[in-house]
């Protein structure tokens, strides 16, 4: 691939930072109330909340605050919204994103808030090995080559057999090599997001029939400067943050380091305002908030290296690093107050932070650097979405016209 042009500088030059600020320490900030993040204004995410736990687990920082996402998630309203009641209603989205949760924080996807989302999981496998929402409203219906894949990624984890799963997953491949986000269209069109997403799963469980020709596929859409594009836009840190996972995991080493470079290219340095610092902009046109909280969320697992089948806070730090930019350190590990969202509680101490669902192991006590990077209303629930402002539809896990926090 052609190296990373400069030119993909954000208008806030990074380059002025030998180190940049962690993203960690900017995302565990802007999650409000300091346990979910959100959206826009006054609008919570569930989904988005669980990208935020598997992005600082990937970090290696902020255990509490994704300790206390989790309980967030396990709180009733949250938790019928995403998997629905289990009798009526059944989601895979809500319950393979929720089981990614509980196994990356070392809980038991068995026993999260007294639901066994694996057994729920379960009887929703189609006779074809497609997982399929169960709901009284066909059109409710909203499962995709993500919520397969991750589907095959819990299973993988949970140490259960998802042969049939990986075979029909196998079966969309398109022509070309590449996956799609849809299932049964008339025309197999690949797309980066997706095929990202299939080939972190086909090669967690040592696919090597679709793997190899997904992956050069794949890295064939790498673009000049590094990064990876979606189907609606060009390169984005959301689509290139997803594309390093299934490259690391596929040895395209060389690939997946000039990815990073477009990420690190795309984070608010120390010549940046400081509340913005260590975030990761959706792409070149610079930073916006809400657009980079997702973002950053989304991109931290590619500035780590870590593929979703991997993710784990087992070392992870229950504070995150302050940001140094030269002037007097911070005596606290305390996240800096988001702006324009909600403002978020200060990191506790490991000691003050309520259980999860099932409780992880201790805090590892030093704090190292982000690995790598230095290194109703229907609420949409993305699983690493590629839109500044959510128009990637095609990615929505489990968005349904239902009651929220009803």
């Amino acid at each position: 691939m052609v190296a990373v042009m400069a030119t993909a500088l954000v208008a806030t030059p990074q380059a002025q930072a030998a180190e940049p600020p962690s993203a960690g320490t900017w995302l565990a900030g802007q999650f409000a109330g300091g346990d979910h993040l959100v959206q826009g204004p006054d609008l919570p995410d569930p989904g988005l909340t669980a990208d935020g736990v598997y992005a600082l687990a990937a970090a290696g920082v902020g255990k509490s605050t994704a300790t206390k996402a989790a309980a967030w998630l396990a709180r009733p309203e949250q938790l019928e919204f995403l998997v629905g009641d289990g009798e009526t209603e059944s989601y895979v989205g809500g319950l393979v994103k929720l089981a990614l949760v509980a196994q990356t924080l070392g809980t038991d996807p068995h026993a999260f808030a007294g639901v066994d989302l694996l057994e729920r999981l379960a009887p929703l496998q189609d006779a074809s090995g497609r997982y399929r929402d169960a709901s009284a409203d066909p059109a409710a219906e909203q499962t995709n080559a993500f919520t397969q894949a991750l589907a095959i990624i819990v299973l993988k984890r949970a140490g259960l057999p998802s042969d049939e799963a990986v075979a029909y997953q196998v079966s969309t491949q398109c022509p070309d090599g590449g996956f799609p986000i849809a299932f049964a269209q008339p025309t197999c069109k690949s797309d980066v997001d997706g095929t990202a997403m299939v080939l972190q799963a086909l090669l967690a469980v040592g696919e090597k029939t679709a793997s190899p020709k997904a992956l050069t596929w794949l890295a064939g859409q790498q673009k000049a400067d590094g990064g990876f594009p979606s189907a609606t836009a060009g390169s984005n840190a959301n689509s290139t943050g997803l594309a390093i996972g299934a490259l690391v995991a596929g040895g395209r080493a060389a690939d997946a380091d000039e990815a990073v470079a477009y990420l690190r290219s795309l984070q608010v340095g120390c010549s940046g305002p400081e509340a913005q610092r260590g975030a990761v902009a959706y792409d070149a046109a610079g930073y916006e908030q809400y657009p980079a909280i997702r973002a950053t969320a989304q991109a931290m697992l590619g500035l780590a290296r870590v593929s979703l089948a991997d993710v784990s806070a087992s070392s992870a730090t229950a504070g995150v690093p302050a940001i140094d930019c030269g002037t007097t350190p911070p005596t606290t590990t305390t996240p800096p107050s988001p702006s324009p969202s909600p403002s978020p509680s200060p990191e506790p101490p490991a000691s003050s932070e309520p259980p999860a669902p099932a409780p992880a192991g201790p805090d590892t006590p030093a704090v190292p650097p982000l690995a790598a990077t230095g290194p109703g209303q229907a609420v949409p629930l993305t699983l690493l979405g590629s839109s500044t402002v959510l128009a990637g539809a095609v990615l929505l896990l489990v968005s349904r016209r239902r009651k929220v926090g009803a």
